[in-house]
């Protein structure tokens, strides 16, 4: 018989992460995301355009972004746009056109 919320009880591992942007150039986020569950939050005030990458060395995001993250009214008010992911095992890289900051939260999996 299948255990129940299995989806949650492999979740181990978990991480979170506040990075704020320099403003007007490609931020990589350096560390290779888990492959069970990624959210990411815009917490300031200005868009982000985020494009997520198969290594850390692939295209800047200044033209070949993936989604761009609405800005909130006020820092970390929670109105910022939010991505998830799941099953993302790649690296992300982030561009404000003046500062802002993202939370990336990630959770591994421990197998079944």
């Amino acid at each position: 018989m299948a255990r129940q919320n299995d989806v949650l009880a492999n979740y181990t591992g978990t991480d979170n992460t506040q990075l704020t942007l320099t403003a007007g150039v490609a931020n990589d986020y350096a560390t290779q995301m888990s492959p069970a569950f990624v959210l990411i939050q815009n917490i300031g005030t200005n868009p982000v355009k985020v494009r997520l990458k198969e290594s850390v060395s692939g295209s800047a995001v200044a033209a070949n972004y993936t989604i761009v993250l609405a800005a909130g009214s006020t820092d970390e008010d929670g109105q910022g746009g939010t991505l998830q992911l799941s099953g993302f095992t790649g690296y992300l890289s982030f561009l404000s056109a003046s500062g802002s900051k993202v939370n990336i939260a990630r959770s591994g999996r421990q197998g079944d």
